[in-house]
């Protein structure tokens, strides 16, 4: 299940989201690496592969799993080296028992929560992890905030990360133990320009009409002028992990 915010805002503007997303920090990446990459790993939701890329430099190998062919295609041409196949969370299209963690970047939010919970289940081995990594913004810095508020003007029924629907339908699944919750700041350096570009790689803003698209970008702008020339984007890396309660 794809959301129309996602498919429409995403298809048009991949290389600008594969562009002005941050990476997520290196000892994010170190920390899951270590604990949870022994196996198949199995990035669900992989957009235009951040967190793919990094996983490769890192070592691991993952399958991809993507249902937007722009993102698809920009995984493809950064990661040769990857299985990049067309699916969902809902859908991934692999074997009972065969991955040994899937992870989600920036993702899980967008998921029908109780199915792709059932897929997941089913895919992974016993034991396995189920792990979602994110770059959060810090909205108690004024003009983050500001920023904030005016995306949200637009965000109608897309799903948020900050509702923690997602985590709580985790929290929620028996199948699921908790045993990891991690973090780390991920400032990162940016210019108007590029804050203006974050913008753009925001579903529904990236699927707003022309003309209204324009007027935000404008108000986008102008606040992050005020902000300098050069400054940080203060994001926090995050990661949860679950754990695949062996009696299931």
């Amino acid at each position: 299940m794809v959301h129309d915010a996602a498919r429409t805002g995403y298809g048009q503007h991949a290389d600008v989201y594969a562009t002005v997303r941050p990476s997520y920090h290196p000892a994010l990446v170190d920390h899951f690496v270590e604990r949870y990459a022994n196996g198949v790993v199995v990035d669900v939701g992989a957009g235009t592969g951040i967190f793919t890329s990094q996983l490769v430099d890192a070592g691991c190998i993952p399958i991809a799993i993507e249902p937007i062919a722009a993102m698809r295609a920009i995984i493809a041409g950064a990661n040769p080296a990857v299985t990049v196949i067309d699916g969902t969370a809902e859908h991934t299209g692999l074997d009972a028992d065969s991955v040994d963690t899937v992870v989600a970047a920036q993702a899980f939010h967008w998921f029908d929560h109780v199915a792709a919970l059932t897929e997941i289940e089913r895919i992974l081995r016993p034991g396995g992890f189920l792990v979602c990594v994110w770059n959060v913004r810090d909205n108690s810095v004024d003009w983050v905030r500001e920023y904030t508020d005016v995306v949200d003007r637009f965000a109608g029924d897309a799903p948020r990360h900050r509702t923690m629907q997602w985590r709580h339908a985790i929290d929620s699944r028996d199948a699921f133990e908790p045993v990891d919750d991690w973090s780390i700041p991920n400032p990162k350096p940016t210019t108007p320009r590029q804050v203006v570009d974050r913008a753009l790689s925001t579903s529904f803003i990236a699927a707003l009409e022309p003309g209204v698209q324009s007027e935000v970008l404008h108000e986008i702008r102008h606040i992050a002028n005020r902000a300098g020339m050069a400054f940080d984007f203060p994001y926090r890396c995050e990661l949860q992990a679950w754990q695949i309660v062996a009696s299931r």
